[in-house]
C-alpha cells in the first residue's frame, strides 16, 4: 500500500463517530500539506470529497473519491480514503500561498451532503 503509514499515522480521535476536521491547518511553501477527515460509521462506500470556497453552497470540488479506497490524484493534489478507520486523507504537494483559503470535507450523500469546514494557512518559512 502506497505509503499508508506516515499518511495515518496519528488516529487521536474517536475514529467512525462524526465528521471531523481540525478547524486550521498551516503549512509553509513549497511542503506538503496533508488534511484528515473523519467521517461516521456507515459512510464507508459512499463519495467523499474536498471542496474549496467560502460557502458550503457555492464551493467547488478539488478531488473526490468515487467511494473507492484506491488514491486519487489531480494535479499536486491527491486524497484517499481508509474504510477501516473512516478516514479521507487530502495532500496538496509543493504548496503555494494560493492554496490557502476555505476547503471543506464532503460526504455525499440523499438531501444535504454532510460537510464540515477547515481553514488552511500557508505561512512564509
Amino acid at each position: 500500500t502506497m505509503g499508508i503509514s506516515p499518511g495515518w499515522g496519528w488516529l487521536l480521535l474517536p475514529v467512525c463517530q462524526a465528521l471531523v476536521v481540525p478547524r486550521e491547518v498551516s503549512s509553509r511553501p513549497g511542503e506538503t500539506l496533508s488534511l484528515r477527515c473523519w467521517y461516521p460509521r456507515g459512510y464507508e462506500a459512499y463519495n467523499k470529497y474536498w471542496c474549496r470556497g467560502a460557502s458550503r453552497d457555492s464551493c467547488h470540488k478539488v478531488v473526490e473519491t468515487v467511494g473507492r479506497e484506491a488514491p486519487r490524484q489531480r494535479g499536486r493534489v491527491s486524497i484517499q480514503d481508509s474504510h477501516v478507520f473512516c478516514v479521507v486523507l487530502l495532500t496538496v504537494e509543493d504548496v503555494s500561498e494560493a492554496d490557502a483559503g476555505s476547503y471543506w470535507c464532503g460526504v455525499e450523500r440523499m438531501g444535504r451532503d454532510l460537510m464540515e469546514p477547515v481553514t488552511v494557512r500557508v505561512v512564509p518559512g
